[in-house]
């Protein structure tokens, strides 16, 4: 019995991974498939921060770089929470292959890009859990 239990939790496991996997796949397909570079959103950043950290920052993006945040040039060394729609991707698979204790994922029904992204890596520690909400998506 204990091995049917410990074969059923991992085949869960396995599913759910994986179906998280398909969901951002597709999803990033969809946001490919629209092939836009030029855009801005507002990005919120919930975590234990300073709120020039948390924002809502105005994102202005042209040719799939940052070029200025809340009408100032963009400065990554100052900002590196910031991210683009690739990035905030890119940021999602990394997020779901650190299988985190907690996490929420939502896509835009459109475009495909992550409207909301929360995870909480570690059951144990406090205050390192992080989200980000994307609002306002427009293209340029």
């Amino acid at each position: 019995m204990k091995y049917f239990t410990f074969s059923l939790a991992l085949l869960l496991f396995s599913c759910t991974k994986s179906g998280e996997n398909e969901d951002l796949s597709s999803n990033l397909s969809r946001w490919n498939k629209k092939n836009i570079s030029n855009y801005e959103f507002t990005l919120t950043i919930g975590c234990f921060c300073p709120q020039e950290v948390t924002g809502p920052h105005l994102i202005k993006v042209a040719g799939d770089t940052i070029v200025s945040v809340n009408d100032q040039p963009y400065d990554p060394s100052t900002m590196s929470l910031l991210m683009t729609i690739d990035e905030l991707f890119a940021y999602v698979r990394r997020g779901i292959d650190r299988n985190p204790y907690q996490k929420s994922i939502t896509y835009n029904a459109q475009y495909g890009y992550p409207e909301s992204v929360y995870f909480d890596f570690e059951k144990t520690m406090a205050d390192e859990e992080i989200g980000y909400h994307v609002s306002g998506f427009k293209e340029n």
